[in-house]
């Protein structure tokens, strides 16, 4: 039994329930909610060629490990996610969605990540591999645990954006760059330092690897979503100071 099938629903649909909520509520037009839906598309596509790759069993393989996946893989989601972003259209849209959602969905949303218990449970049974898990498994759950006090605290309007800012900006730096790299060292291959058993290569056994593949990732991502909000809200009041005293 594994939760990652529900973790990657909840990221592929929070943008499009954003979407709708604002949409119904008259705060974005039809262009810009429609706009938001092609990043994604593309990860659902993304998502659909990684559970195919999976279930073929190339994530075990010799050759799949000499390409160092996890140096690269991670990053295929975050590329998706930016070159949609490229397109003014999408940008705005997504800016909008932005503009109009309060500042607690995004955080609530990094609970999500309260999920990677589950790997502690495996590094217990010795199925995880304990140096990945002391180094990201514990301080991303540790994470998770405190988007319930920072969501709550958000909503009671009692966290300024520049804390907000840092918080998530904290959130990216627990995976980036730590996560790919410690797991690449655990893999077969020249740049393997960790052999204890287990290696990194049960994190590669499906359905675990749509985990680096695609669920970490698109955490990092709302992070920067998260901050990309943050940053035109202070963008914003800076205006608004600026327009009251001239």
């Amino acid at each position: 039994m594994t939760i990652i099938p529900l973790l990657i629903m909840l990221e592929l649909f929070f943008i499009p329930f954003l979407a709708l909520k604002a949409r119904h509520q008259g705060q974005i037009n039809q262009a810009q909610m429609i706009a938001s839906f092609l990043p994604v598309a593309g990860l659902t596509i993304w998502t659909a060629i990684a559970v195919i790759l999976g279930i073929s069993g190339i994530y075990e393989s010799e050759n799949f490990y000499k390409l160092y996946p996890a140096l690269w893989m991670p990053v295929i989601p975050i590329t998706i996610v930016f070159a949609s972003l490229a397109l003014p259209i999408v940008q705005k849209g997504i800016a909008s969605i932005l503009d109009v959602t309060s500042a607690h969905w995004l955080v609530f949303f990094q609970a999500g990540r309260i999920s990677a218990i589950g790997t502690a449970y495996h590094t217990l049974q010795d199925k995880f591999p304990l140096y990945f898990e002391v180094a990201v498994g514990i301080p991303d759950l540790c994470f998770g645990l405190s988007a319930l006090i920072m969501g709550i605290l958000t909503m009671q309007q009692k966290i300024s954006t520049r804390i907000l800012i840092t918080w998530h900006l904290i959130g990216c730096l627990i995976i980036v760059p730590t996560a790919p790299l410690l797991l690449q060292l655990g893999l077969p291959g020249a740049l393997q330092v960790f052999t204890h058993q287990p290696t990194a290569e049960a994190v590669y056994t499906f359905p675990m690897s749509l985990a680096p593949i695609m669920v970490v990732p698109t955490f990092v991502l709302f992070n920067l979503l998260g901050i990309w909000r943050e940053r035109r809200v202070l963008k914003r009041k800076q205006f608004d100071y600026q327009g009251d005293t001239i």
